[in-house]
């Protein structure tokens, strides 16, 4: 028998931009207990950029779920999905001239029942609140990580390098994707808060910032806290936070 889990999300276009190009998605599934919460950042620009994340979250959805009875382990499923996701959006940007590059980075939580999967490609971020500490379970997948982890540059000179968004791998980018996905299950307890968010969250509020709004606040409130934190200091970007929280809190909200 699996915990209580409850959701909530907000997506911003940001102050400075009137496209809103990340798309979030939440879908339960009462047949086995699972709680799939994903985020995405649509790369391409205008509404490419849009139509990729959008097409990033449906596509996994129905892979994912189209996989139920397969028998394939939660890590697999989660993968293939992702790697179907990334198939649809090269089909799209080659039948339309003008969404060739269109992608999308890609952050997804599984909670199965007693426990937690996590898969991701590109920058969105994934953190894990527990037992008074936060900890990052996701590894951006861009060129300012791999100098940060190669002692290139330091954690000041990583949060403004100017080529910060150029990314590694997204959804998109290229036909041999491989996602990174935990190979290994969480076992989740209760108390514990997972939160999801794209960068147009992460480039402005500190890790330990979210971890004391998440620790202190209800969760639709923490939401609401940290988008409006983010246009506060400029709001550069599109700004998306999905929250998930073990145990009880306040009413679920989709």
């Amino acid at each position: 028998m699996g915990y209580q889990i409850n959701v909530v999300h907000r997506s911003d276009s940001g102050r400075e931009l009137q496209e809103n190009e990340d798309s979030v998605g939440y879908i339960f599934d009462d047949r086995n207990d699972s709680h799939l919460l994903i985020v995405a950042d649509g790369l391409g620009g205008q509404s490419c950029g849009r139509e990729a994340s959008h097409l990033a979250v449906q596509s996994i959805r129905l892979s994912f779920f189209g996989t139920h009875d397969s028998g394939l382990p939660a890590p697999q499923r989660l993968a293939g999905a992702m790697i179907e996701a990334n198939h649809q959006i090269l089909n799209r940007a080659g039948r339309d001239k003008r969404c060739r590059g269109m992608g999308s980075t890609c952050a997804i939580l599984l909670m199965l029942g007693d426990q937690a999967f996590v898969a991701h490609t590109g920058d969105s971020r994934i953190y894990m609140v527990r037992d008074g500490r936060i900890t990052r379970l996701t590894r951006d997948h861009s060129r300012v990580q791999r100098m940060l982890s190669d002692g290139l540059i330091t954690e000041e000179e990583a949060a403004t390098h100017p080529e910060k968004n150029w990314l590694d791998k997204a959804l998109g980018l290229r036909e041999d994707l491989k996602p990174e996905v935990r190979p290994d299950p969480i076992d989740l307890k209760d108390g514990d808060t997972f939160i999801l968010c794209t960068d147009g969250l992460t480039n402005l509020v500190r890790d330990e910032e979210l971890f004391s709004i998440i620790e202190r606040t209800p969760i639709r409130q923490a939401c609401e806290l940290l988008v409006d934190m983010a246009n506060d200091r400029g709001g550069t970007d599109n700004i998306t936070v999905a929250i998930a929280r073990v145990g009880d809190e306040v009413t679920l909200a989709f």
